[in-house]
């Protein structure tokens, strides 16, 4: 499957060497270098330092449109804008979108994003502990 990952930050780097591993081709993109170096040397994972909305930049990784499209920045307004935009402008027909606000995630859901949401997930395995412990 072609992916790419917007963010090299832990979860996007750590998500590029797994799925690399996996035989994913991947491409990952950040607009700060230094946090490449989390990421494995392998041929099917390659970087792409810029900025997101340089047409130059990401023209070359989403000709053709990938299979799946990760935003996992850490800001939630930056993930959903970009998910967005990106998947307009070049059809992507799937993107998976972090996004910490419980709100916000359920909100672009109905609007056709996956999201993905850790407070959820904090939230339900917190309280299942809890109970567990009653």
């Amino acid at each position: 499957m072609r992916i790419v990952i917007l963010g090299s930050g832990r979860l996007g780097s750590r998500l590029a060497n797994v799925l690399a591993s996996e035989g994913h081709a991947i491409a990952i993109v950040d607009h700060d270098e230094t946090k490449f170096r989390s990421l494995e040397e392998v041929p099917n994972l390659i970087r792409v330092h810029g900025n997101i909305f340089d047409d130059q930049i990401v023209r070359p990784i989403f000709s053709p449109p990938p299979d799946l499209f990760i935003v996992v920045t850490g800001n939630d307004n930056v993930n959903l804008m970009v998910a967005q935009a990106m998947q307009r402008q070049y059809h992507i027909h799937r993107v998976l979108v972090r996004v910490f606000d419980p709100t916000l995630s359920e909100m672009y859901q109905q609007l056709g994003l996956e999201t993905i949401c850790p407070t959820d997930f904090a939230i339900a395995e917190m309280c299942k502990r809890v109970r567990k412990q009653s």
